[in-house]
C-alpha cells in the first residue's frame, strides 16, 4: 500500500473477483468532471435512482457533484481500472442529526457514506472492495458509527451491507437504515484536529444521500 500524502490514506489495489486488477484512491476537487462522467456514463437511470433517491438529470448530476465537499467531515474516493472511474464512494458529516449526537465542533464520530458502481460491472467485486476501503478509512480517522440509506427494493446494496457488518436501524417510506459500529479491535484512530468550527459558521446538513447546494 501506498500513502497518498493529501489524504493520509493509501492507496489500494484490490484484485477480489475483478479482472482486471481495481485501484482505489482518494479523489479531489479537481476531478469533479471524471465523476460527472461517472455518472452519467456507467450508470443507467436506475442505478442513479437507487444511488440518489429520486430521478437524476444530467443538470442534476453536475449539481450535486459541483457541491461534493473534499475534506472538511468528507472524504470521497474513487475506483479504477486503468484511467477509467468505475465506482465512487462518499463518507460526510451529519451535524445535528440524533443519530449522530457524538459530532463536535472539530470531531466528527458519526457520518453517512453513499457509494455508486458501474453497471457494467456488478458482482464482480467493485463495490465490495469500495465499501471495505471506506469503512477501513473511516475507522482509521476516528468514526464511530457509519450510516447507510438504501431503497428496499436494492437488494444487492443491502446484501453487501450485512455482509460488511451493517445492522438495520428502520425503515421509513421504502427506505432502509442501517449501521455500522467501529469495531472494537480497529487500529488506534489517528488524531483529529481539536480546532472549534468558528462560531459565526453555520452548521452545514450534508449528507451522501441528496444534493444540498447551500453545502458548497
Amino acid at each position: 500500500m501506498r500513502k497518498d500524502p493529501d489524504s493520509g490514506v493509501g492507496n489500494s489495489t484490490m484484485t477480489g473477483r475483478a479482472s482486471p486488477p481495481v485501484t482505489i484512491r482518494a479523489l479531489g476537487a479537481g476531478e469533479r468532471a471524471a465523476i460527472v462522467r461517472f455518472f452519467l456514463d456507467e450508470m443507467d437511470d436506475v442505478a442513479l435512482y437507487w444511488r440518489f433517491f429520486r430521478t437524476m438529470t444530467p443538470a442534476s448530476v453536475e449539481a450535486y457533484v459541483a457541491q461534493m465537499r473534499f475534506g472538511s467531515g468528507c472524504a470521497v474516493f474513487g475506483a479504477f481500472i486503468d484511467d477509467r472511474l468505475v465506482g465512487v464512494a462518499e463518507l460526510s458529516a451529519i451535524p445535528g442529526s440524533e443519530m449522530c449526537l457524538e459530532n463536535r465542533p472539530g470531531r466528527l464520530s458519526c457520518a453517512e457514506l453513499g457509494i455508486a458502481v458501474s453497471n457494467r460491472l456488478r458482482h464482480q467485486g467493485v463495490g465490495r472492495a469500495l465499501l471495505d476501503y471506506l469503512l477501513r478509512h473511516a475507522w482509521t480517522h476516528g468514526l464511530r458509527r457509519i450510516q447507510l440509506s438504501s431503497l428496499r427494493d436494492n437488494r444487492p446494496m443491502l446484501a453487501l451491507a450485512a455482509r460488511l457488518g451493517f445492522k438495520p436501524l428502520r425503515e421509513e417510506s421504502g427506505e432502509v437504515i442501517m449501521q455500522a459500529l467501529r469495531p472494537a479491535g480497529s487500529p488506534h484512530a489517528l488524531p483529529q484536529s481539536q480546532t472549534p468550527a468558528p462560531e459565526t459558521q453555520p452548521v452545514r446538513n450534508c449528507t451522501a444521500k441528496t444534493a444540498n447546494l447551500r453545502c458548497n
